[in-house]
């Protein structure tokens, strides 16, 4: 047994450990976001219904396929909508193994701590949002991707098909991973081309020292492991000495690849579609070609939607499966398209403002990950300039995935202050930064064995600031105060305030109450709308409200509205223990409503829409 590489293992399941910890204790603390409430009303609703159909606003099927049971089987509160996305953050760090072919030991260990740890992949573990589940699931697959090429076997390629899939069900910026994939790879090979020239032309002129095609015989000396024939693998010169035949050396390697592996290609795609039918394919009953082609405003869509099957019809019938699987995928594609791919070229956003604000952000929640990721990225392109010796693969791919996620995710986002963006930033320049802090360990390791006592405590030092800094952050973000509008991972539609203590109020006189157990008075929540979707309370300015229905839902709640002052009348004569009014209209409410009520004021966002919520406080024990 390779007793250091056990180590190694046991080093990064500890820390999952930890991170699964740190995510799980007190998962229910926050009160929802409006994201978080407006999902998971729709996921209660899923449940009693059994209709599921894609509707890209609400992004991918995947949480309301596996939150529902878990309501029915744990109960419908705010722990247990979160509960996935806490495991998914928790266990993320567990993929820093499949990289132990390409990083020496220390920054295998490294990587897991930077995913664990990381305030922004903390947080945002900690709320039910798609973006840290299709985040892992995507890096995932990048990770048996690598393995897949570097060790020449095609058996990565399904578990990676799976993973990309699971992602797409999550949410559909997986396009964007997929981009970032092909845009790393190109600057890769140019990487190649532009150090072929250079040696090509060194070599034309006469030089020396740079036509020797011997490979560096120390793999870890570039922090990674050489692999099989593979011409990108980490250490490797590119072959040839003419650019031309460098690129044609990768384009035949390439198709080598591709033909060796071509059944398990084949069978990895089938997987891919199989899976995203499965988590896309609607459920329980087809609604109207409106309804589903909402997102696609002037189009009628490619498909007769009535005359689609659901999928427990194909499961009853497989000879309907074709016509499913056909359905799912095209009628899906078309909704990605018209929901987030057209309206950015049609309506562009203010680019430079959310540019800054993804910025600022990444920055300010994940300073350290990003001082190390620069400084990774930078010591291997120097390390380039040893003769015979290219930079990192793996480390530069990182850099120019997560360089390109800052750029370009501010150009696809619908909303400024989108602070989630920053999980699809941190989780590839985690691997930069881990190749950095593997790097001043073993500086401060070489300092320690030459009794170098300075460089050694200032190794320790750097480590210290780095990894304190990083845990008080995710501290004063995730836990110290994870709504407050100073808190720079908080979204503008998070309610601010302790609510959380009105909201067990409120779920308690519900339980002991026979009637009306909430009234929602004034103009600003009555807006009672004919759809075809039902929302409840059916009376409400159900957006407006948010994230209250999720709680009168998921409390079992009885509730009306009060649109007038002649409706608050009626409504208080049947002494309801529970009215909320949004503060500009609560003088009719004040007026009217009995001493046993306690008046208790909160933002229904960060900074902004104070609701007043009225308590009977003499029908609690």
């Amino acid at each position: 047994m390779d007793v250091r590489r056990d180590r190694v293992v046991q080093a990064v399941v500890g820390l999952s450990l930890l991170a699964l910890a740190v995510r799980l204790v007190d998962l229910g603390g926050r009160v929802a976001h409006w994201d978080e409430a407006r999902v998971a009303y729709w996921i209660v609703e899923y449940g009693q219904t059994g209709v599921l159909f894609y509707r890209p606003v609400i992004h991918g099927p995947l949480l309301k396929l596996v939150n529902a049971p878990l309501f029915d089987l744990l109960g419908a509160t705010d722990a247990v909508m979160r509960l996935v996305p806490a495991l998914a953050g928790g266990l993320l760090p567990l993929t820093a193994l499949l990289f132990r072919h390409r990083l020496r030991d220390e920054a295998v260990v490294a990587l897991a701590l930077l995913l664990a740890l990381n305030p922004a992949l903390l947080y945002y573990s900690r709320f039910m949002r798609n973006d840290v589940l299709v985040g892992a699931f995507c890096f995932l697959a990048f990770a048996c991707l690598v393995r897949a090429v570097d060790l020449d076997d095609g058996r990565y390629l399904l578990p990676a098909a799976l993973a990309l899939a699971l992602g797409f069900g999550a949410k559909e910026n997986a396009l964007a991973y997929l981009a970032a994939f092909v845009g790393a790879a190109g600057l890769l090979l140019g990487h190649r081309l532009v150090y072929a020239t250079l040696e090509w032309r060194a070599a034309r002129d006469g030089a020396t020292g740079g036509n020797d095609d011997t490979a560096d015989d120390d793999p870890a000396a570039s922090g990674g492991a050489t692999a099989g024939d593979d011409p990108a693998a980490a250490g490797n010169r590119p072959p040839g000495d003419d650019p031309l035949d460098v690129l044609r050396e990768y384009l035949a390697w390439g198709v080598g690849g591709l033909v060796r592996h071509a059944r398990t290609v084949a069978a990895s795609v089938v997987l891919f579609v199989l899976a995203i039918t499965y988590i896309y394919a609607p459920r329980g009953g087809m609604p109207s070609q409106g309804l589903y082609y909402r997102s696609c405003i002037g189009y009628d869509g490619a498909f007769d939607v009535a005359a689609q099957p659901t999928l427990g019809e194909a499961l009853v019938n497989p000879l309907l499966l074709p016509r499913l699987v056909v359905f799912t995928v095209g009628s899906t594609a078309e909704l990605y398209a018209c929901q987030w791919v057209l309206p950015r070229t049609d309506d562009p956003n203010p680019y430079l403002e959310f540019l800054t604000d993804t910025a600022l952000t990444t920055v300010e929640s994940s300073a350290a990950l990003v001082v190390l990721a620069v400084a990774g990225f930078g010591t291997t392109i120097l390390a380039a300039r040893v003769p015979d010796r290219l930079p990192d693969d793996l480390v530069t791919f990182c850099f120019y995935w997560g360089a390109a996620s800052v750029a370009g995710y501010p150009y696809i986002a619908d909303i400024g202050g989108a602070s989630w963006l920053v999980v699809h930033v941190v989780l590839p320049l985690s691997v930069p930064a881990a190749y950095a802090f593997g790097g001043l360990y073993r500086w401060g390791r070489a300092a320690h064995r030459d009794d170098d006592l300075r460089r050694a405590a200032l190794a320790v030092a750097i480590a210290v600031v780095l990894v304190g800094s990083m845990a008080w952050t995710g501290y004063a973000t995730s836990f110290a105060d994870p709504k407050s509008p100073d808190n720079t991972l908080v979204q503008y539609a998070q309610p601010s305030g302790d609510l959380e203590p009105t909201l067990a109020d409120m779920r308690a006189l519900a339980a002991e109450h026979e009637g009306t157990d909430v009234v929602l008075y004034g103009e600003h929540l009555y807006n009672p709308v004919d759809e075809e979707l039902e929302r409840r309370p059916t009376c409400s300015n159900w957006f407006a409200a948010l994230p209250l229905p999720w709680y009168f839902e998921a409390g079992e709640m009885e509730v009306d509205c009060a649109p007038d002052e002649e409706a608050l009348e009626g409504a208080l004569a049947d002494d309801p223990p529970v009215v909320v009014a949004h503060a500009n209209e609560r003088q009719a409410v004040d007026d009217r409503i009995d001493d046993r009520y306690d008046d208790r004021v909160f933002l229904m966002r960060t900074t902004d829409t104070p609701f007043v919520f009225y308590v009977d406080e003499s029908r609690l024990d």
